[in-house]
């Protein structure tokens, strides 16, 4: 199976304007300086550090695009912490022997994977032609095991907004430790 992880650059923290004022930093290309990160020193001759003013680095977006695929830890791991996860939901519980066959997913052993995952949004899609007129029976059974579910159809347009989120210290977006 082939899959894709679409991930963006941290992005940096907030800056504080209200504080930044309070500091007596004037409005202009100081602020922009410090929220790059430089220091900057003030008239009266202070230097203010730019942690003082700008917050923790900020995570981008993440989307993980799985392929035909059964239930796999390799998708976990690359999906962990994503905001969307689209993954195959070929058949319902009652066909699980047949995705096992076929080497596809049911719409609940993908949604187990989304929580292991702990991503966001799963987005389910590639379901046998059984259930062309309603995928109501895979929502429902995606749902027992994972909140925020909704079936792929055309058209489908997702908003993936950014997460105030700060990456945790020593952490990248993939989840594994940085040296």
């Amino acid at each position: 199976s082939l899959g894709f992880a679409l991930v963006e650059e941290e992005r940096r923290g907030r800056f504080n304007p209200d504080l930044a004022r309070e500091l007596g930093v004037p409005e202009g290309p100081l602020w922009g300086r410090l929220h790059r990160g430089e220091a900057v020193t003030l008239p009266d001759g202070r230097v203010v550090d730019p942690e003082v003013l700008v917050g923790p680095r900020r995570s981008g977006r993440k989307v993980v695009i799985s392929g035909d695929t059964r239930p796999a830890q390799t998708v976990i791991d690359a999906s962990r912490g994503a905001d969307v996860l689209v993954h195959e939901a070929t058949f319902a519980d009652e066909e699980a022997d047949r995705a096992r066959e076929t080497g596809h997913s049911t719409a609940r052993e993908a949604a187990t994977v989304a929580a292991r995952a702990g991503v966001r949004q799963l987005v389910l899609t590639h379901f046998s032609a059984r259930y062309s007129r309603d995928a109501s029976e895979l929502l429902r059974e995606a749902r027992e095991e994972f909140d925020a579910v909704v079936l792929a159809r055309d058209g489908l347009e997702i908003d993936v907004p950014f997460q105030d989120d700060s990456v945790p210290e020593g952490v990248d977006r993939e989840g594994s430790r940085r040296g």
